[in-house]
Formats: structure tokens, C-alpha cells, sequence
């Protein structure tokens, strides 16, 4: 009869890839093993984009991401940011709602679910084409979330304008 010898060895988290910069970490009394994984909506930079929006911003460079950053917005009726750029790539997920699109030069209207992409340094924008509030997610390639403002939202502006 064989006997077969099972040995446990021990290895440190940072073996696997893992650095030491781990999210949780800028909390050294933190007895939730959760906080090195997870962001909590307080923990992210509030932004007023635009008309009818808000943004929570989690810039991943500063919350142990190498390589994303994310937005989740709170899109009114009407709402969104002025035209801009990223120098990353960027996905939109939305699950409920419609949105009217201007990316690039195209124009058009969008119903979910969806997840729509958006090209690094590409003039887009979008509002709300709905009639109650709703939420989007942005995710973002880089760990270094950059927003360059173009031009007021045209998609606002043609609604305003309209009697």
C-alpha cells in the first residue's frame, strides 16, 4: 500500500501579481477584509458634469486599478455632460432607459440594455431621452481618467430651442 504525503506551503498574496498597494491598505486598522476589494460610492469623487447629471468618479490609479477607471452617473430627464474627449476608450452599460447619442459626427438614439463604445479621443456626448431618471455606468481603459470639455451638449441646445 502507498502512502501518499500531502505538504502545505504557505505563500504570500504578492506572489501571485498582487502588489502591497492594495486598496484597503490606506486603512491599516480596517478589520473588513472587504475593504481591499471593494469602493464604496462615498469613497469616489462627486462631479457635476453637466445639466441634470451627477457623477461619481473612481479614478482607478488611485484606488489600486492598473489599468480601469469607472463613472457612475445619475442622467435626469434632459441631462447629461458637453461635448468632450478621453484619451482612453470608453464603454457606456445601461440596463433601463433610452439615451440620445452624439459621437463623433453620427447622431442617434439608443434604448437598453446596451453597452456602447466610445473611441479614445472622440467628441461624444449624450442626454436622457427618457421621462424618468436613470443610471449609467462609464468604464474607461486607463487607470488615468482624463476629460477634456469641447463644446456646449448640442443635443440640449436643439432641445431648448425647439417651441
Amino acid at each position: 500500500m502507498k502512502m501518499l504525503t500531502l505538504v502545505l506551503v504557505a505563500i504570500p498574496f504578492a506572489t501571485y501579481g498582487h502588489d502591497d498597494k492594495r486598496h484597503g491598505e490606506s486603512n491599516p486598522t480596517s478589520t473588513d477584509p472587504s475593504s481591499d476589494y471593494v469602493v464604496k460610492l462615498e469613497e469616489m469623487t462627486i462631479i457635476e458634469a453637466g445639466k441634470g447629471e451627477k457623477i461619481h468618479l473612481l479614478k482607478g490609479n488611485e484606488h489600486g486599478f492598473k489599468g480601469l477607471s469607472f463613472i457612475l452617473t445619475e442622467t435626469s430627464p434632459g441631462g447629461g455632460p458637453p461635448l468632450h474627449t478621453h484619451e482612453s476608450e470608453e464603454a457606456h452599460v445601461l440596463t433601463s432607459g433610452t439615451m440620445s447619442y452624439v459621437i463623433g459626427d453620427e447622431t442617434f438614439v439608443v434604448s437598453a440594455p446596451y453597452i456602447l463604445r466610445v473611441p479614445a479621443n472622440t467628441p461624444h456626448t449624450f442626454i436622457n431621452a427618457g421621462s424618468t431618471p436613470l443610471s449609467l455606468t462609464a468604464v474607461f481603459d486607463s487607470a488615468n481618467y482624463t476629460f477634456k470639455p469641447v463644446a456646449a451638449n448640442p443635443l440640449q441646445t436643439a432641445e431648448s430651442s425647439t417651441p
